[in-house]
């Protein structure tokens, strides 16, 4: 059911405004996760280091649901998320890249772009 069509301040529209917002509390949660993770030492590492991050985001349909009854696991199926992991395992570390469906949807909202590759650092 598309909860957005039985709320009395709905217009058409709302979806995308919802999406975008959506998308841009994703990548802020992004942004916390790469700066947190440089807080995060890793033990007996010499020299010392940090752990670093790679992020990849997508946007799109996907599949999901509780799979299993012994051990039930929450999955997640589709191009979006195969699309998004390629987009985290061409990443550098410390890096969020992003889809280019992603960055039409949030670039007016973002500054932080580096590079033809869509990276935020």
């Amino acid at each position: 059911a598309n909860l957005l069509k039985e709320r009395d301040d709905y217009s058409p529209g709302d979806e995308y405004l919802h999406a975008k917002d959506a998308a841009l509390n994703a990548l802020e949660m992004a942004k916390d996760m790469v700066r947190q993770a440089q807080h995060v030492i890793i033990p007996k590492s010499m020299p010392i280091e940090s752990v670093q991050v790679r992020v990849g985001i997508h946007i799109g349909e996907v599949t999901c649901g509780v799979l299993g009854e012994r051990l039930p696991k929450f999955a997640v199926f589709g191009s979006a998320v195969n699309l998004a992991a390629r987009m985290e395992q061409t990443s550098l570390p410390g890096r969020i890249r992003v889809s280019n469906d992603f960055y039409e949807m949030v670039k007016d909202s973002e500054t932080e772009w580096e590079g033809d590759k869509k990276c935020i650092t």
